[in-house]
């Protein structure tokens, strides 16, 4: 018999059973609180691993949370990058939002008057550090590799996407395109 409760309980029943046993009573109050101390802990136990899972999934929501926030910012970046390629011409500013709208008004009054401009903004886009759709189609077809930044953000949510379910090294053991299947399946499910 080694559960400690079980050895009190034991020897309290036989203690109980002892009427002529000198100081009985408090016995048997001793080992009441210690069968009580044991079931505190028990429950303490509990509460504190309750409170590792739920800082554990606090973690987890804010690493999924600042991936989002990086991937709004990687677009943003790569928008601006786009226009920029597509009307070079525009006066640029202090404000890149600002630039980006200016950006837009030309395009749309005037065309895609510069030369190349298409396949620069397309440039930028397959090297922006966040991959999109059209790198991602690209690297399943096996037509090119991630960059290094646009591997480390797919391996970040994909660590994200799997539940941390495996490491980065396990998530790249599985293959670039798989990982790129995995993010343009997320992003497909998301629309």
């Amino acid at each position: 018999m080694s559960d400690p409760r079980a050895q009190l309980q034991a020897l309290r029943s036989l203690i109980e059973a002892a009427p002529a046993l000198p100081e009985r009573a408090d016995w048997l109050d001793r080992i009441d609180a210690v069968l009580k101390d044991l079931s505190n802990a028990g429950t303490g136990t509990a509460e504190l691993e309750r409170l590792r899972q739920d800082v554990e999934d606090a973690e987890h929501a804010r690493d999924a949370a600042n991936l989002q926030r990086m991937k709004v910012a990687g677009q943003l970046n790569t928008l601006h990058k786009s226009l920029a390629a597509a009307a070079p011409e525009v006066a640029t500013g202090k404000d890149p939002q600002s630039d980006a709208l200016r950006r837009i008004e030309h395009l749309a009054t005037h065309g895609a008057a510069a030369p190349g401009a298409a396949e620069a903004a397309k440039a930028a886009e397959m090297d922006a550090p966040m991959p999109g759709r059209a790198v991602l189609e690209a690297v399943i077809a096996g037509q090119r590799k991630f960059t290094k930044a646009q591997l480390e953000f797919t391996i970040a949510e994909a660590m994200v996407l799997t539940g941390w379910a495996q490491t980065p090294l396990e998530l790249l053991e599985q293959g670039e395109p798989w990982l790129a299947e995995l993010i343009l399946k997320n992003q497909a499910e998301a629309i």
